[in-house]
C-alpha cells in the first residue's frame, strides 16, 4: 500500500508493506507537474521490485490541491494499483466529528482518526504544516474542532514579501532573543514568536477541554514538515508523531475504504 498526503507545501508518501511502514519520501509540491512527475515516477522507479512485483497494490490519497488529484490518480491507474481518494466525510461509524464536513481537510481527518485509534481522549492534535492546525479531542473520543493558523513559513514569507528592506531568511532556531543583526533579529522574532503562538493556543484549548470534561491533564501530540524544528521547544507539546497523518490514512482505508 502507498499513502500519499498531499499539502500545499510538501507531498509525503509512505510505502506500506505487510502493514509496516518501510519507505517515505518528501517532495516539494511543485507547481511545475513535468518535474514533479519526473521526481515522482524516479520515486516509483527506484523501489519498482517492492511495489510492482505485488499482486494486491492500493493507493490511498488525501489531499488539499485538488489540481493534482487526477494527475497522480492516472500514474497509479497505469501501474495497476487500486487507488482511493479520502473522502473526509466517510468516517468509522464509532468516530464522531462535531465540524463542518465540508471544509475539513482529510489531512486532519486523518490525524484524528490515528488518535481515535489508540483510545487516546482529551488530546490537542498540532499539525506543522502550510498552516498549523490545533484540533482537540473530548473524554469522549469526539472531535470537537479547533484552530488554524498561519504556518511558519508563510509567516517568515509574509515579513520577506511585505516589507522593503528585510532579506529572506533561513528557518531556524536561535540560541538569544537578542539579536545582534538583521537577520539573527528576524530568525529569533520568527522561531521565538511562533513557538509563543503555539504554546498560547495549545493552552487555551488544554483549558476549555479540561473544562468542558472531567480530566485534570490533556495530552498533546503533534506532527507535521517543521515539527522536528518548532515542535521541539514548545513546552505544550508532550510528543512528536512524525507519521501520525500516514497511519491515519492506513486506518481510513481498512476501515472504511476497503469495504
Amino acid at each position: 500500500m502507498i499513502v500519499i498526503d498531499v499539502g500545499n507545501t510538501n507531498i509525503v508518501i509512505g510505502v506500506y508493506l505487510k502493514k509496516k511502514l518501510s519507505k517515505v519520501l518528501r517532495l516539494n509540491t511543485e507547481k511545475n507537474k513535468k518535474k514533479f512527475k519526473f521526481e515522482f515516477e524516479s520515486f516509483l522507479q527506484s523501489n519498482k521490485r517492492i511495489l510492482f512485483n505485488s499482486k494486491n497494490k492500493t493507493c490511498v490519497l488525501s489531499s488539499v490541491v485538488p489540481s493534482l488529484n487526477i494527475f497522480i490518480k492516472k500514474i497509479f491507474i497505469k501501474k495497476n494499483f487500486q487507488f482511493y481518494i479520502v473522502n473526509p466525510k466517510k468516517i468509522p461509524i464509532d468516530a464522531k466529528i462535531n465540524y463542518n464536513l465540508n471544509q475539513i481537510g482529510s489531512d486532519r481527518v486523518a490525524n484524528y482518526i490515528a488518535i481515535h485509534n489508540k483510545k487516546i481522549s482529551d488530546c490537542i492534535i498540532i499539525d506543522f504544516g502550510t498552516a498549523t492546525t490545533l484540533d482537540c479531542v473530548n473524554a469522549q473520543g469526539d472531535y470537537l474542532g479547533g484552530a488554524i493558523a498561519p504556518g511558519f513559513r508563510i509567516s517568515a514569507d509574509a515579513l520577506f514579501l511585505r516589507t522593503a528592506k528585510l532579506p529572506k531568511v533561513e528557518l531556524e532556531k536561535t540560541e538569544s532573543v537578542i539579536g545582534k543583526n538583521t537577520i539573527t533579529s528576524m530568525q529569533t522574532g520568527l522561531y521565538w514568536g511562533y513557538v509563543g503562538l503555539v504554546d498560547e493556543l495549545a493552552r487555551r484549548c488544554k483549558s476549555e477541554l479540561i473544562t468542558l470534561g472531567e480530566a485534570d491533564v490533556v495530552h498533546c501530540v503533534a506532527t507535521g514538515g517543521l515539527v522536528r524544528l518548532v515542535g521541539q521547544s514548545c513546552s505544550e507539546i508532550d510528543d512528536i508523531d512524525d507519521y501520525l497523518t500516514l497511519r491515519g490514512l492506513v486506518l481510513l482505508y481498512e476501515r472504511n475504504l476497503s469495504k
